[in-house]
């Protein structure tokens, strides 16, 4: 687990975007939800600064519940008490400390390799990475209009769409990841190239992971295979 969070860069700390991520799916495109697209560009691009503090007046019980949804991160998780006292879940030292090591790690990983230029260079994408991805929420929620295809996007309960471009270098099809939020896989039709998956499916392989859970079957025998039957009867 500790290779697996510090394979790239550290860019984003897993306190902003995990817990925001389960409000996300829960209150999809509703009053709540941080990344909401009718919010607009700007809404989306600016959710993790502007409204997506953890509340600091948690009961116990809910933030054990809050804190459960983190435990699979890796990160070390205050107690109780350090959370009425910092308002965050992992330690700020222990965040700050865990940056400074990745980032000292592979900075000089990279000037080793290739000199202070491309040291310099893969930092500064990185950099450039983490702001572009700050619109992607908007744009896979169809900038707030239906652009859900028939026999591509199978989830109808929001306005999110597979695009390829995000499924090809990051497995994101953003449609069947709302269809299916839990699952490791979210590529399911022959062209939808999932990385990700593969790469966990490898370390599933190498019993390096012993749980995961692969909705492609249901995704086929409940939405696919239906559709593709309903086609062929209409024709």
């Amino acid at each position: 687990l500790f290779i697996i969070r510090n394979l790239v860069i550290k860019i984003i700390p897993e306190e902003i975007y995990v817990i925001s991520h389960h409000v996300h799916h829960r209150y999809s495109e509703k009053p709540g939800d941080p990344y909401n697209v009718h919010g607009g560009w700007l809404y989306c691009f600016l959710a993790d600064v502007n409204h997506q503090m953890i509340r600091s007046d948690m009961s116990e019980s809910d933030y054990a519940k809050t804190r459960s949804l983190m435990k699979h991160t890796g990160v070390k998780l205050n107690s109780y008490e350090q959370y009425r006292k910092w308002g965050t879940i992992c330690h700020p030292l222990w965040t700050v400390l865990h940056y400074v090591l990745n980032w000292s790690f592979w900075f000089a990983f990279f000037y080793l390799f290739g000199g202070l230029s491309l040291a310099i260079a893969i930092f500064a994408g990185a950099g450039t990475w983490a702001v572009g991805i700050r619109t992607f929420n908007y744009d896979g929620h169809g900038q707030g209009k239906d652009k859900r295809k028939e026999g591509i996007d199978f989830n109808q309960s929001d306005l999110s769409i597979n695009q390829i471009w995000p499924g090809y270098v990051a497995g994101e099809w953003h449609n069947n990841h709302h269809l299916y939020p839990s699952g490791a896989r979210s590529g399911f039709l022959r062209y939808q190239i999932d990385l990700p998956w593969y790469f966990i499916s490898a370390l599933e392989k190498m019993k390096l992971v012993t749980h995961v859970v692969d909705p492609k079957k249901d995704f086929l025998e409940t939405h696919y295979y239906p559709y593709c039957e309903a086609k062929l009867i209409k024709n």
